[in-house]
């Protein structure tokens, strides 16, 4: 490996680092102002299934947690009615988690406060040229990393990296 390889992956690294902690700062400022009561792995579950429902392991797998850890988290949010279980016609051993009305309309509450943030407001002040070139290279980068870069701009490993950073 060349030096500049690893110069560019020690910043690499940094700029990530940086990124991971503003964006975990920002969920939880978000979440607190929204006054919803909601855990960031509660969020992060509801994110997750918004587009589809799923089962208990494929988020926890998704998400980077393991599925005890995970468990409670989606009991809190059934007894609130935030996430329903559903039961699978094709194998009955398999119970979908989807989001209630309810759900949905909280998920989509503090989705409106996100373009409030720091990380939207920079790349806002980028323009959109650069802010989508942004976005392009970070896309390349992760699936050069061996990962679907849809899923993770979905944030489906983000918490355990957001974890690591603090």
């Amino acid at each position: 490996m060349d030096s500049n390889s690893g110069t560019a992956a020690d910043t690499v690294r940094m700029l990530c680092t940086t990124v991971m902690k503003t964006a975990r700062q920002e969920l939880m400022q978000r979440l607190e102002d929204a006054e919803i009561g909601l855990s960031p792995h509660q969020f992060l579950v509801l994110r997750r299934i918004s587009d589809r429902a799923m089962a208990l392991n494929e988020v926890s797998r998704d998400l980077g947690l393991d599925p005890s850890t995970l468990a409670p988290t989606v009991e809190l949010l059934v007894r609130r009615g935030l996430v329903q279980r559903e039961r699978d016609p094709l194998d009955r051993r398999r119970t979908p988690l989807s989001l209630t009305p309810e759900g949905s309309e909280t998920l989509e509450r503090l989705m409106r406060t996100s373009g409030e943030s720091p990380l939207n407001k920079s790349l806002s002040a980028m323009g959109p040229e650069k802010s989508q070139q942004l976005v392009a290279l970070l896309q390349e980068f992760v699936t050069s990393l061996g990962h679907d870069a849809r899923d993770e701009a979905m944030g489906h490993c983000g918490p355990s990296a957001l974890e690591k950073q603090s």
